[in-house]
């Protein structure tokens, strides 16, 4: 396509996405957050590409999804509007004779289609069965300033997603852009499920197509084919009437909480055991097979392995806990610091350490406690049962335990790839009503078994900080307390003051800030 064309699309594009935020703030302000919601996802669809890979990513796990009053939203995840390519063609181009020898036969009309690319059936000359997805024209011309308007459209919404703590919304973004552009580098996404083929080839249940790297170019990847039943074409199905398991079962003879279980038990023994996972299985890319197997196609985006580990093993035990009916908010809040505001949980552990022979607790348990406590004094509320039965960690502790931030945190996100991969999987079984069949047993499998073959998951390593440095991160931190709850920063204070010496400069700091 010409250059100019190209630039009447980018501009097309620019102002939709500006009248888009315009009404979205108009509704907003408004209170009409339903139709905000169901107004942006079905703008988003109109654009395609890139901007329905955002509403998948990012929304997916969001009120906003939730919101969208659409008998078609779950068709963003396999059924897509499709565009022409002359697949013989452009695999006459891409491929030399010999290889494209080796394609016995192709089927000229896509059978599917993503955000980046469409997907043909075809066969081998051996007669097997296989997949050939081609990259969509355009995507790379566009991507790069497709991605700048998104950035934009983010910032003006994404913290009203998780309103009341401050999160790295830059870092966030950031991930997205570096998945995003990754979904476009075939022949990085063909080498990542030839690794992954290799990890599961003698797995009876959880299967991963193999993939036929010498077919594979910059622009196409041939994979076997797998058939079955896709995750959106069941949340399909049920949205009409059908009965899920029921379907699967007449269809398939599968049992698909079984199959659910294999899914996610995988996946959370795969989160610490390899170097990366399949990071979006959303309903479009999980299939339900005959046997009980369950398999997993598309690998444009990965998740890599938690830095520390674990640190994240001990946060999933305690999430296991929650889908186990056994929530312990002063032990998931200490986990949920230890992840997510890893420094401060690092300082408190340096201050309590230097204190030797201290009874006391260390800061980490003592806002535990305040954290339970805060629990506690909203458990007889509706919208708080609402959420602890929605089992969402982060808006449990967001929404309830650090109301308007009142804990005045300062969160990274750590492995944000590895956490969106789980969430998107839990909103899987959850829109298939699953949830409390298999969760609960998926976590409690995997990280049992996680702990008899890898015991060093449970070793928390000590904190090489300084004792200075410690005192800085607390002394930030206690400021920030002081400005939002000063009754919560006292108490936090009267715990410092039994610690001695060694931190007095924390006491008289805060006295400071409250002139006191």
């Amino acid at each position: 396509m010409k250059p100019q064309s190209i630039r009447s699309i980018k501009r097309h594009r620019a102002a939709k996405m500006a009248m888009i935020a315009t009404r979205a703030m108009y509704l907003q302000k408004r209170g009409r957050n339903a139709e905000m919601a169901s107004f942006i996802c079905d703008e988003l669809v109109s654009l395609g590409g890139i901007y329905i890979k955002f509403l998948q990513g990012v929304m997916l796990q969001s009120e906003f999804f939730k919101q969208w009053e659409s008998p078609n939203r779950y068709n963003i995840f396999e059924n897509l509007d499709s565009e022409i390519i002359n697949l013989p063609k452009l695999l006459q181009k891409e491929l030399s004779p010999d290889k494209l020898s080796k394609i016995a036969q192709v089927q000229p009309e896509s059978f599917a289609a993503g955000s980046f690319g469409q997907v043909y059936y075809g066969v081998l000359r051996d007669g097997t069965p296989v997949i050939i997805k081609a990259l969509r024209p355009l995507v790379r011309e566009t991507l790069q300033f497709d991605l700048k308007l998104i950035n934009v459209f983010a910032k003006q919404f994404f913290l009203k997603l998780y309103d009341g703590m401050q999160l790295n919304v830059n870092t966030a973004l950031k991930e997205f852009r570096k998945s995003s552009l990754n979904e476009t580098d075939y022949i990085s996404e063909a080498s990542f499920a030839a690794e992954l083929y290799e990890e599961y080839k003698d797995n009876d249940k959880f299967i991963i197509p193999k993939t036929y790297t010498d077919l594979c170019t910059e622009n196409i990847i041939v994979q076997e084919y797998l058939g079955g039943i896709s995750g959106a074409q069941l949340v399909r199905l049920q949205e009409q009437g059908v009965e899920p398991y029921a379907y699967v079962k007449e269809n398939l003879g599968s049992e698909l909480d079984q199959q659910l279980i294999t899914l996610g038990t995988e996946y959370v023994y795969g989160m610490f055991t390899i170097p990366r996972v399949q990071g979006d299985p959303h309903p479009g890319n999980v299939k339900f097979l005959e046997n009980n197997k369950v398999g997993l196609i598309d690998f444009g985006i990965y998740a890599p392995a938690p830095k520390d580990k674990p640190s994240f093993f001990a946060l999933i035990e305690e999430y296991g806990k929650l889908y186990n009916g056994n929530l312990d908010i002063e032990e998931l809040f200490g986990k949920f610091l230890r992840v997510f505001a890893n420094d401060l949980y690092r300082a408190f552990k340096r201050i309590h350490d230097v204190q030797a022979g201290s009874s006391e607790d260390d800061l980490t348990r003592t806002i535990g406690k305040l954290a339970k406590n805060a629990f506690a004094a909203h458990s007889k509320k509706s919208e708080t049962n609402e959420i602890v039965n929605d089992q969402n960690m982060l808006k449990m502790i967001n929404q309830i335990v650090n109301k308007q931030n009142r804990f005045g945190l300062e969160l990274t996100i750590q492995s944000s790839e590895i956490i969106r991969a789980a969430q998107t999987y839990i909103t899987l079984v959850e829109s298939l009503g699953q949830d409390s069949k298999v969760l609960p047993i998926v976590f409690t499998r995997a990280t049992g078994q996680l702990r008899i073959d890898h015991p060093e998951l449970l070793i928390e390593t000590t904190s090489n900080m300084t004792v200075q440095r410690a005192i800085d991160i607390v002394t930030k931190w206690l400021e920030r307390v002081a400005n939002r709850d000063p009754v919560l920063f006292r108490k936090l204070l009267n715990q410092i003051k039994r610690s001695g010496g060694n931190i007095s400069r924390i006491d008289q700091k805060n006295k400071e800030t409250l002139n006191v």
